[in-house]
């Protein structure tokens, strides 16, 4: 008797634990409110568990979800529609400073900007801090619905705003999407990709003005990553003079270091344009002369290999050239340089030995 009721408890806890909830907005805008929520049975609770599928169906006369308190749930579907209303445009925004949403237990598109067809939705972060992780390179943050053809997603980044992702994907098929960005983080573990080429008539991915960084997926405590720009499927990268990518830069090659492990490595296939501000985080003390190989366009895949343009700043310790190592493959090299003012003590130092001399 005792071990059918532990059963009978345990599958009561996993229904718990999966459940489902939408999203109504009957009472207010905010996320925290727990009157905002339904399930069609219970009482709802907000933190969510860290299992349950979050659907924001966007019901006409809805309010926009205002995420204003800290959460963690495994799923975010924005424009799923699996508990009836009529659909219309489907809002979430993240805007309270020092509030974090993660997002980190279900399989593929984990949160999916545009669920249903013929919607155009919108996840804006402009405070605050969205995450989206499995711990394994596939945590997804997708902006249209794979098998949702009409479906657009639009992600707006802005503000004060950190979006932390292992995967952004625009999505397949006919499906629609854009990332918008006027400032913020964007912090890519793994890759970016389907945001099509220039060339196929699609627009690439527009980093805008927000800062790039790279980082681990398998230790997220690590600054280090190496992240991947198209995969199988080419994508073109554009930086305009407002946006900044940042590496983080650890053992030199010179010295040993392996891209990737010991400093920051982008591996990208398809048109790209640089622009805007390189900046770097030293790890170790470098020297000069040191110097590390942050980013590889590959050859041999669809697109032409025309970088353009150049850093509208660089920190003055660093000089970054693009080079041919041999493989066919246009490098991005960061080496380290010495500063302006040793620059000029140094030669203070050159004149007084020729004075010496004399």
């Amino acid at each position: 008797m005792k071990r059918i009721v532990l059963l009978v408890l345990v599958g009561l806890m996993a229904s718990v634990a999966s459940a489902t909830w939408y999203w109504e907005g009957d009472v207010s805008s905010s996320w925290a409110d727990v009157e905002n929520w339904n399930n069609g049975s219970g009482t709802p609770t907000v933190p969510h568990t860290t299992t349950e599928r979050i659907n924001v169906p966007g019901t006409t006369g809805v309010y926009p979800v205002s995420v204003d308190t800290s959460d963690q749930i495994g799923y975010l579907h924005i424009g799923r529609n699996d508990n009836g209303g009529t659909l219309s445009n489907a809002q979430v925004n993240l805007d309270t400073a020092g509030v974090t949403l993660t997002v980190s237990v279900g399989s593929g598109e984990i949160v999916s900007v545009a669920y249903s067809d013929n919607l155009t939705n919108n996840l804006n972060v402009s405070a605050g801090r969205l995450d989206v992780y499995r711990g394994n390179g596939a945590g997804e943050l997708r902006l249209n619905h794979v098998y949702n053809a009409t479906c657009v997603g639009n992600v707006n980044l802005s503000g004060t705003g950190i979006i932390d992702v292992e995967y952004l994907n625009k999505g397949g098929r006919d499906g629609g999407g854009n990332f918008y960005a006027t400032g913020g983080n964007l912090i890519v573990r793994a890759r970016i990709s389907k945001f099509g080429l220039t060339s196929s008539g699609y627009s690439g991915f527009n980093l805008g003005g927000a800062t790039l960084e790279i980082a681990s997926w398998s230790d997220r405590s690590s600054a280090v990553g190496s992240i991947d720009i198209g995969g199988n499927e080419a994508t073109d990268f554009f930086m305009d003079s407002t946006s900044a990518v940042k590496f983080d830069l650890g053992l030199s090659a010179n010295n040993g270091g392996v891209a990737g492990t010991d400093y920051d490595l982008i591996v990208s296939r398809g048109n790209y344009a640089i622009a805007g501000e390189l900046m770097v985080n030293f790890l170790a003390a470098p020297t000069v002369g040191d110097y590390w190989d942050v980013w590889t366009v590959m050859s041999g895949h669809e697109g032409a290999y025309d970088g353009s343009g150049a850093f509208n700043s660089l920190p003055s310790n660093i000089q970054a050239s693009w080079i041919d190592t041999g493989t066919g493959n246009d490098t991005l090299r960061l080496t380290y340089v010495p500063e302006p003012a040793t620059l000029i003590l140094l030669g203070l130092g050159a004149i007084a030995i020729r004075r010496n001399k004399k």
